[in-house]
């Protein structure tokens, strides 16, 4: 399989509750975890009060001018909903895909396991696809869409993930889809799902007080990279779109999937609080090639955590990781860098990595050049405090999911 030019590029206290991260990273002028319900079930505006109070160099615009502004603001294009306790959509009404989804694995209190409930894992027999009615019709993705298209209806937050019947029929929404290809679908991307899994499932049954109420969360969304270059600086995109004009589903050139697992060390009032034990987060090309010379491991789609943030334009579970919003300016919060070291650390020591963007300087593609690697330089004082955390007497805060794990090393 031909390795697309565009990978290089990317080579929590209570908040981490399903709607918070999400809402921390699309609307953060909103604090509540998860946007209220109209009565008609749609998701309320995500503009409400977006402009209540807005800095200007005379001062703050008055409450009055700003009632005008928010009764004139069009509708924002991501729609957020909450099916059930562990799965979290946020719908994107321009290209009509996800923007991400994100998923919780392993919370037997809410459900997540349902042992009592259920103790065989339900079908998937007599499901069917269908359309988010809580958006409008010219907005939402429709069957009709993919009919006779080449491809698969692609769960971002798999079925297999959920454990009662009522969960995944949830996943069966449009709203949870992409457009596949069959044979990524059915094998790259399956694997995948699968090893999520695995992982989930191990890390509850490590023995010791420290795997009780061990948690797997997962964000999942689609990416549009660029396929070559047109010159100095410029890049060029080539994707296909399905559906009848003017409503068409843009098909991905690549998928994501960032993975955390923590453990709550503090509940309180305001809820648990977690700690981070591992991650990782993953790019796979949205190819059928089944060219042997050219498969993939898990470990060869590995990125550094702070590229994908830069190409999705979203941050990762923040209020474990950091955000740059929390007033440390342009610097990249401690726990993304160590984040970022654990990844390079991993591939420093896979041989054959297709996906390598090694100190800025691309490995070319077949296909162009991609994109260099944005962001400043790690100051000394930090390259000297992670590489006290990596190869100190003491083990790092957290580690990367395939460190130690053989499964990264298999082929796809």
């Amino acid at each position: 399989m031909p390795s697309s030019p565009a990978m290089a590029v990317v080579t929590h206290s209570a908040a981490l509750c399903v709607g918070a991260a999400a809402m921390t990273v699309l609307l953060h002028r909103h604090s509540s975890p998860m946007m209220p319900s109209t009565t008609d079930g749609s998701t309320a505006a995500a503009n409400d009060d977006v402009i209540s109070q807005k800095e200007t160099k005379q001062g703050i615009i008055p409450n009055s001018h700003s009632e005008c502004f928010n009764n004139m603001l069009p509708t924002l294009p991501i729609r957020l909903s909450q099916p059930n306790d562990n799965l979290l959509i946020a719908f994107d009404t321009r290209n009509r895909n996800p923007t991400f989804v994100m998923e919780r694995i392993n919370n037997k209190k809410h459900g997540g396991a349902a042992a009592t409930e259920q103790e065989a894992p339900p079908s998937r027999k007599n499901k069917r696809f269908f359309e988010d009615k809580a958006i409008p019709e010219h907005h939402r993705s429709r069957n009709h869409h993919y009919r006779n298209s080449g491809y698969d209806r692609g769960h971002l937050a798999p079925a297999a993930d959920f454990k009662t019947d009522s969960e995944v029929q949830d996943s069966f929404s449009l709203s949870n889809i992409s457009p596949q290809l069959p044979r990524f679908n059915r094998t790259m991307w399956l694997r995948v799902e699968e090893f999520v899994r695995s992982v989930a499932e191990h890390e509850e049954k490590v023995k010791g007080d420290s795997s009780e109420g061990v948690e797997t969360w997962v964000v999942t969304g689609p990416l549009w990279l660029p396929s070559s270059t047109v010159g100095k600086d410029k890049f060029q995109y080539s994707f296909e779109a399905i559906g009848h004009p003017p409503s068409l589903i843009h098909v991905p050139t690549h998928f994501f999937k960032v993975v955390v697992v923590v453990s709550p060390i503090a509940n309180d009032e305001s809820g648990p609080t977690f700690q981070l034990k591992k991650f990782a987060a993953f790019v796979l090309p949205h190819s059928e090639s089944d060219e042997k010379s050219n498969r993939l491991r898990l470990v060869d789609c590995i990125v550094r955590l702070t590229d994908l943030e830069a190409v999705a334009g979203l941050e990762f579970f923040p209020t474990l990781l950091g955000s740059q919003k929390d007033g440390s300016g342009d610097d990249i919060p401690l726990h993304k860098e160590v984040a970022d070291a654990l990844t390079d650390d991993i591939r420093a020591h896979a041989k054959n990595n297709q996906l390598l963007l090694e100190d800025g300087n691309a490995k070319l593609g077949e296909n162009g050049t991609p994109m260099p690697r944005g962001g400043a330089g790690i100051s000394k004082r930090r390259q000297k405090k992670i590489k006290q955390l990596l190869r100190g007497d003491s083990p790092p805060l957290f580690q990367h999911l395939c460190k130690k794990n053989n499964a990264c090393f298999k082929y796809l």
